[in-house]
């Protein structure tokens, strides 16, 4: 397993606790935004950008046959979006910019789990599971350190963290550059193609006739649509319905990465051994409890406690595996894209309606609001993981 791609997974989790964590609390503290559907459209409007970023640059990947190229496209667009916050001004214009700057750094968490899944074909499982438990330790890590930072004052706090991580992503992009070896594969004989935008096109068209691939991104659609109605609004509901604060939600965060990145060296063999069909309905169903939880439970320690249940770790290892079966070695960036963009597209869903409910009924709708999509996605889980077995 490469130090270099395990270390931009770390950076890429550090960069959405500040972009999805803490920038939501910026917008509202600082920026003086006030309705909760702005604050959704912080996540969902970059979230249209990584749907084209993660079909466009993976498909491009699969027709070259370099993944290197896409992985420095994703650290110079995090780059930029992290150091282009701070000057601006304006809610409407942060969220803009990000969106931009979501086309290029949309690409980089398919392009890692496809270049990790092909060095390491016999052990997909676990080489995505290390992947997501790096990116899990990021997460950590700017929780904590952001948080810290914005115990001293939200706006200079944070401006001062987005900065210090937009260095740590250009210098990461020149290690890649310079010490990361590609990994060369022969294009998808897929169908004929003239130039590389024609074979970009029929490469995602292939994969998106793919019957198995398209039922696993409508089961993804709905399990990460409730996780973003949720997410998007996390930290707003914990200081604003619950009432905690800064240092509060600043341990809740961390309590969540350090269980979600201690669990998830055991998910790469369960999955592996139990089969990720069943571990993805599995996990599914767990989500119900959390919601339920959420919804009900008002003492911070409880909720924390509900909130790092280690799940997202078990569907999404799970997830991505069955995408690297659908989808062949040559397909192994547009495959993975795809199914990214299933998950962007479903955290553009879910905070535009989750930010709705919250304007018109409340912040406390949310968690049940997510329930409502998970109660979706359960049936269809099991029904994927029943069909394989009646196959066995």
């Amino acid at each position: 397993m490469s130090p270099l791609v395990l270390l931009c997974a770390f950076l890429e989790g550090m960069a959405l606790t500040l972009i999805q964590g803490y920038l939501p609390l910026y917008l509202r503290g600082t920026l003086g935004e006030t309705r909760y559907v702005t604050i959704g459209l912080l996540v969902a409007v970059p979230s249209l950008g990584t749907v084209i970023a993660s079909n466009f640059w993976g498909g491009l990947s699969d027709v070259t046959g370099r993944l290197k190229p896409a992985i420095l496209v994703g650290l110079a667009g995090y780059a930029l979006a992290l150091a282009g916050i701070p000057p601006l001004r304006h809610g409407l214009g942060v969220l803009g910019y990000v969106g931009l700057c979501s086309l290029l750094y949309g690409t980089l968490a398919p392009s890692l789990k496809a270049t990790v899944t092909l060095a390491r074909p016999e052990r997909k499982e676990h080489a995505i599971a290390y992947v997501l438990m790096a990116q899990g330790t990021g997460w950590l890590v700017g929780s904590y350190g952001a948080g810290s930072l914005l115990e001293n004052g939200l706006s200079s706090g944070i401006h001062f963290a987005m900065w210090v991580a937009a260095g740590l992503f250009v210098l990461q992009g020149a290690a890649v550059a310079a010490l990361h070896r590609d990994q060369r594969r022969p294009p998808p004989p897929t169908r004929e193609r003239t130039g590389r935008l024609r074979g970009v096109i029929a490469d995602l068209e292939a994969l998106y006739e793919n019957p198995r691939l398209l039922r696993l991104c409508v089961l993804t659609f709905f399990f990460v649509s409730a996780n973003y109605i949720v997410w998007g609004f996390f930290t707003v509901f914990l200081t604003e319905h619950i009432g905690v604060g800064m240092r509060v939600l600043r341990d809740t965060l961390m309590v969540s990465a350090i269980a979600g990145v201690s669990f998830m060296p055991f998910v790469g063999p369960l999955v592996k051994r139990y089969g990720p069909r069943l571990l993805l309905a599995i996990g599914v169903t767990l989500y119900l409890g959390m919601y339920v939880g959420m919804g009900t439970l008002r003492d911070p320690v409880a909720l924390a406690l509900c909130f790092a249940m280690p799940l997202y770790g078990l569907v999404n290892v799970s997830a991505n595996t069955l995408a690297t079966e659908y989808a062949s070695a040559s397909q192994r960036g547009g495959g993975l894209g795809v199914l990214n963009g299933t998950y962007a597209l479903a955290s553009v869903a879910g905070p535009i309606v989750g930010g709705l409910m919250a304007d018109r009924i409340g912040i406390g709708s949310v968690p049940w609001t997510a329930l409502g999509f998970m109660l979706v996605a359960t049936p269809i889980a099991w029904a994927g993981a029943m069909r394989r077995r009646n196959a066995d």
